[in-house]
Parts: C-alpha cells; sequence; structure tokens
C-alpha cells in the first residue's frame, strides 16, 4: 500500500473547501428543493433580458420611423416650398408678359393716334394752301413764273395745273414772263392746288407746293414722336 502525501491547502480556499465539506450533495426531493427556485431565478433573468431586448427594438423602431417621418415631412416642405416658389415665378412671368402686351397694344395705339394726327394736320394745311390760293392768286402767279424761268430758252412750254388755278394763270398770262403765244395752259383735275408742271421740247419740270407740305409733315411727326 502506498502512502501519498496529503495536499496543503492554500489559507484563502479554506472558507469554500470547508463549506464543501459541509453541505453535502442534495438527493432526491431534497435536491429538487434546491434547484427549482435558481430554475425560477433564471426564468425570470430571461424573462426580463428578454422584456428589455423588446423594448430595445422597440425604441429603435420608433426612433427610425420618427427620422422617416421627419424626413417625409422636410421633402415634402421642401416640395412645396419649390412649388410655391415655382408658383409665384410663373405668375411674375404671366404678369410680364400681360405688362408687355398692354404697353406693346398702347404703343400701337398711340402710333396710330399719331398718324390720324398727322393725316389730319396735313388734310387741314393742304386746304389751307387751296384757301390761301383761293384768296390769293398772285401765289400760283408766282410759281408758275419761277418754274418758266427754270426752262431757260424753251420756244413752246406746255403749264399743267389744277383747273381753278389754269383759270387764274390764263387770266394772268401776261405776268407769266414769257410771250403769250408761247405759253399753253391746260387744266388737269389729277393735280392739287398750286402743283403745277412744264413741259418743253427740253424736257419736263414740277413745280409743285407738295413737297413743301411733305416737309412740314415729316418735320411735324418728328417733332410729335421726339
Amino acid at each position: 500500500m502506498t502512502l501519498r502525501a496529503a495536499r496543503r491547502i492554500p489559507r484563502e480556499e479554506l472558507p469554500a473547501t470547508l463549506g464543501t465539506l459541509a453541505d453535502p450533495p442534495a438527493t432526491g426531493s431534497e435536491g429538487m428543493a434546491s434547484i427549482l427556485p435558481r430554475t425560477g431565478r433564471i426564468a425570470r433573468q430571461v424573462e426580463l433580458d428578454a422584456a428589455e431586448r423588446a423594448r430595445a427594438l422597440i425604441a429603435n423602431a420608433e426612433a427610425e420611423a420618427a427620422a422617416h417621418i421627419a424626413r417625409a415631412e422636410a421633402e415634402a416642405s421642401g416640395a412645396r416650398q419649390r412649388a410655391e416658389e415655382a408658383g409665384r415665378a410663373e405668375g411674375a412671368a404671366r404678369t410680364a408678359a400681360l405688362a408687355v402686351r398692354l404697353a406693346a397694344e398702347e404703343s400701337i395705339q398711340e402710333e396710330r393716334l399719331l398718324e390720324r394726327a398727322i393725316t389730319m394736320a396735313q388734310l387741314l394745311a393742304e386746304r389751307l394752301l387751296g384757301e390761301a390760293l383761293a384768296l390769293d392768286r398772285t401765289r400760283v402767279v408766282a410759281l408758275a413764273r419761277t418754274a418758266l424761268k427754270e426752262t431757260g430758252g424753251a420756244r413752246q412750254v406746255i403749264l399743267h395745273a389744277h383747273p381753278e388755278d389754269a383759270q387764274t394763270l390764263e387770266a394772268e398770262r401776261g405776268q407769266l414772263g414769257l410771250p403769250a403765244e408761247a405759253v399753253r395752259i391746260l387744266a388737269d383735275p389729277a393735280r392739287t392746288r398750286g402743283s403745277l408742271r412744264v413741259d418743253t421740247e427740253l424736257g419736263v419740270l414740277d413745280a409743285d407746293l407738295a413737297p413743301q407740305l411733305e416737309r412740314l409733315t415729316a418735320l411735324l411727326r418728328e417733332s410729335l414722336r421726339s
């Protein structure tokens, strides 16, 4: 028989060793009674851990849902803002287009009124010219004499004039500066008062007050538009 040396137990392990020796292993009903409380505590701990994890999952899910909702609301707000800005821009564009159209229409209307005023002024000037020639016959005679001087040695002259001016020129033939037999006067209804045309063997000369009226009309138009 071999004797083994007894193992020396360290001082710090004595309480645990003594406890083990004092509490022999439980068997039978006594063992089950000691196991059940520990099992219940473990089960409750597992249940508590599961509940805690469930609450954590729910909190995470709620946080993610809140974040999604916040992003959706931000996107919706941005979309509304962009829509409002687009609406304001479209409204401003329509207003500007309407203003341009109204300004163009007003400009066209002003142009029409201006042209009408100029036309009336021209007609009035022609009427006043006709009345002036009717009251002062020497004007058309002076115009004819000036035109005949420009013929420069023509031996035969045909003078076309408005019928009323033609009558005046016939009556004042001796004042035209040419021999009476050298001048033939023809009444031309197509010509206006103060409008003369001189035909000679050298060419044709227009003596007309109309260009003066046209120049006056152009000056009037320029003055009204400035």
